[in-house]
């Protein structure tokens, strides 16, 4: 699942790996339990390529959380870092990289990757490894099943049940779609077209779009010809999210436009333009009227990123660390199968929601979670009634 701002198609290129130290040093600090050695968090994400802004904000996040545990004391007396390795969105390079941070650097917990994807092609080597994963994807299947995998996000599928949940309390009878023609789109479209099935929401039509496009035209021209009552945008997590929601109004449709989360990042009404104060977006960060740990966070990422206001994947990263770093000190030991049964018995109280894994299901918290937010002026507002 997605990216937030501006794409760039890069072609493929040899595996990077980017962190603070080399290599060498980074396999011992990752297998020392000596005190004032540093522990090693890998992360296994993409940083460049057509979904690189994903990676980039989620690097964000990530950053910020780490500089706040090392500020803190870091973890049972240990200082954190992470090793990053771009694997560019590439199934491929996700599994070498996978390896690579398993077997030379020998770290014992990955965060990442936050692409469908490549997730799905590297969770099985969690297990094998027996290394920690934290992924940063929505797909709750992908690690259910696993002793090692779990996963930040709230699932794609509660949060398609909170936007039909918000249009059937607007009244809403009968609306269209348009999502990102990805893995993570493509199960958007699925899941709430059931969800509206069970809400009595007539879906009219359904309308896929090429993330990596930049008209969206003849898409908002089939949601306007139907004219329904209101349109549920699911986006990739870029700039092609904010141009689909331009089109839609500049078509001229009037009615109710309803977005996953996608649509809750700052960077919407930058692409969008007067057409971002139209959208309202069920996400799993209150953006609207935060308070207490979230309104830290918002104003410790705006201290830290120029202003900057942080993205939901941005969010999702910066609570994986902190939910390693429970882990990592509930276990008393940097060892994977120690750190995931510790990270399995927590219930972990977060900015998104409680974290709760079972044997059974390691996805996260549930539909409750989202909140609705809108803009006003190119700034987060609580959705105008």
């Amino acid at each position: 699942m997605r990216g937030r701002s501006a794409l760039a198609v890069l072609a493929a290129a040899a595996l990077t790996a980017t962190a603070c130290g080399t290599s060498d040093s980074n396999k011992s600090d990752a297998s020392s339990d000596g005190a004032g050695s540093t522990y090693t968090i890998g992360v296994l994400n993409s940083t460049t390529g057509e979904l690189g802004a994903v990676g980039q904000q989620e690097a964000k996040g990530m950053d910020l959380a780490v500089e706040e545990i090392n500020a803190a004391g870091g973890v049972n007396g240990h200082q954190l870092k992470l090793e990053t390795v771009d694997d560019q969105g590439s199934v491929n390079l996700a599994t070498a990289g996978f390896k690579k941070l398993a077997t030379s650097s020998k770290v014992p917990i990955v965060i990442g990757p936050g692409i469908s994807a490549t997730a799905k092609a590297v969770a099985p080597l969690a297990d094998q490894y027996d290394v920690t994963q934290i992924l940063l994807v929505a797909q709750p299947e992908v690690a259910n099943g696993t002793k090692n995998v779990f996963e930040v996000p709230l699932p794609g599928k509660a949060n398609a049940e909170a936007v039909v949940k918000y249009a059937s309390s607007k009244g809403i009878k009968n609306a269209s779609i348009i999502w990102a023609n990805n893995p993570y789109g493509q199960a958007g479209n699925s899941d709430i077209t059931a969800a509206a099935k069970s809400a009595g929401i007539s879906i009219v039509n359904s309308e896929g779009f090429d993330p990596a496009k930049f008209d969206f035209t003849a898409q908002a021209g089939k949601v306007a010809s139907a004219n329904p009552e209101a349109v549920f945008l699911w986006g990739a997590g870029g700039a092609a999210d904010a141009l689909v929601l331009k089109a839609v109004r500049a078509s001229g449709y009037k009615g109710k436009v309803i977005g996953d989360l996608t649509y809750s990042t700052s960077t919407i009404p930058e692409a969008a333009g007067e057409a971002a104060d139209s959208v309202v977006s069920l996400t799993a960060v209150n953006y609207g009227a935060p308070e207490g740990e979230t309104k830290k966070l918002i104003d410790a990422y705006k201290a830290r990123y120029n202003n900057e206001t942080p993205t939901v994947l941005s969010v999702y990263a910066y609570v994986a660390v902190k939910l390693a770093a429970a882990g990592i000190e509930k276990a008393g030991k940097f060892e994977g199968p120690a750190i995931s049964a510790a990270i399995q018995s927590l219930n972990f109280e977060s900015v998104v929601g409680k974290m709760e894994y079972t044997d059974t299901y390691r996805g996260g918290p549930n539909a409750d979670a989202f909140k609705p937010v809108s803009f006003k002026n190119g700034e987060f507002a609580p959705p105008a009634e």
